[in-house]
């Protein structure tokens, strides 16, 4: 459904009476909570009935109370916000000491809380600038730190790859560490779009960020460059496997990925590790299309909503990549990822090393708003091939090997190679 907003913020000069200045702020809130109304009907289009509207009085207490005055099935929850706001309104009126609303910021942190009571950490609304700086991070280059992030179980952001070359590697940071501040700000349970949309900023300016790195919190100065975004790494390791590291599933990877995969086969490669951890997801197209490259034709994922609609994404291009595969997964493998290793599990196409995935089934869909602003919402839940339901639970590996924090090696991706080896042998053996 479209979100047409026409009402445009309102700003004015310091130089304003302050009464009149309280007037328009007042204008300003409650045409906000028309726009409000205008959200929640295109979001939801659920009217909620009963909700009574107030008025307010002080008691001989001091405190404020707002009083009933009726009820009726035609009044929803926008004549109940406008007249709490008005109280609000009213009750600071010239006495506040500091300065005045600001009303954009107002309007903003009402449009949060709203999407954030239907209690889902995964809807959320973005201002102008946050859904302007996440586009910009999906679309081949922008200007940034140079680090993939996704969110921790603590709240903070995780670094899962510091780009080498990249601001944010050069000035210290490294895979693993936690970010807590940006800018002194507490960043922690805080939307991770909304996070990198203020870690990213203008070419040449600087950003401080806080860390936690083992127990041991540090602080370093990051100047934003220009970041082109390189999500697939490719190598050829001993005995003429291949290596394919995936950072995230963005819009320019599917062709990242098909280019690594036929310069390997180029190489000679008999055998192909493909390496997720860390990933955090992407895009839901991106995912398919690359199990498209690597799967026979068929059903890749299905997504379902709460009505129960069926959406099956299925591949169609007849190409196979016929070759043995190992794919490496953690607890930080997330979303599209897990559509990855399920995909490639149920198809019994690849083994899955490593631990159990996050287990993030659902999926999300961006809608701009005509203010520039957008709403990501989950709109459905997916399943692998096979069906298997995964949300909360995660993908089990074929093979679970822990890694441990003070490995010396890579024992994961070690055991990825003697199980390729072990195929490869076996087959030249037949």
């Amino acid at each position: 459904m479209e979100y047409d907003n026409n009402r445009p913020f309102s700003s004015e000069g310091a130089a304003q009476e302050r009464k009149r200045k309280h007037a328009l702020g007042k204008g300003v809130i409650i045409g906000v909570v028309a726009t409000l109304l205008v959200v929640i009907l295109a979001l939801s289009c659920v009217f909620m009935g009963l909700i009574r509207s107030g008025n307010i009085h002080i008691g001989m207490d001091g405190r404020i109370y707002v009083q009933d005055v009726g009820t009726s099935d035609n009044e929803g929850i926008g004549t109940k916000v406008e007249g709490k706001l008005n109280a609000l309104d009213s009750l600071l009126g010239d006495g506040f000491y500091f300065d005045d609303v600001d009303d954009e910021k107002a309007a903003d942190n009402i449009f949060k809380a709203y999407l954030a009571a239907y209690g889902d950490k995964y809807t959320v609304y973005y201002t102008p600038e946050e859904y302007k700086s996440m586009m910009e991070s999906t679309s081949g280059s922008f200007y940034g730190i140079g680090a993939v992030c996704q969110k921790a179980d603590d709240g903070s952001i995780l670094i899962s790859e510091a780009y080498e070359d990249a601001p944010a590697y050069k000035a210290g940071i490294r895979n693993g560490d936690k970010v807590t501040e940006v800018n002194g700000e507490d960043i922690t349970g805080m939307d991770l779009s909304v996070a990198v949309a203020i870690i990213k900023g203008e070419k040449g300016t600087d950003v401080n960020l806080t860390v936690i790195r083992n127990g041991e919190k540090l602080s370093f100065t990051v100047t934003r460059d220009k970041i082109d975004i390189k999500t697939v790494s490719a190598e050829v390791l001993e005995n003429n496997i291949g290596y394919i590291y995936i950072s995230q599933f963005d819009d320019v990877t599917t062709e990242q990925f098909k280019s690594a995969v036929d310069d390997l086969q180029k190489q000679g490669i008999t055998g192909l590790v493909i390496d997720i951890r860390n990933n955090p997801g992407g895009v839901l197209k991106t995912v398919a299309d690359m199990l498209d490259y690597i799967l026979p034709n068929g059903l890749i994922v299905y997504t379902e909503t709460k009505s129960g609609k069926r959406q099956e994404y299925s591949g169609s291009d007849n190409h196979e990549l016929n070759i043995p595969m190992a794919v490496l997964v953690n607890g930080n493998s997330a979303s599209a990822s897990e559509i990855f290793a399920g995909a490639m599990q149920d198809y019994d196409k690849a083994q899955i090393i490593g631990t159990q995935t996050f287990g993030k089934g659902i999926v999300q869909t961006i809608r701009p708003l005509t203010d520039g602003s957008a709403v990501k919402y989950t709109i459905a839940k997916y399943f692998t091939p096979k069906g298997q339901d995964i949300h909360g639970k995660g993908v089990t590996p074929d093979s679970i090997v822990e890694l441990p924090d003070d490995a010396t090696e890579d024992v994961q991706l070690k055991a990825a190679v003697e199980y390729l080896n072990g195929k490869m042998s076996v087959s030249a053996a037949e």
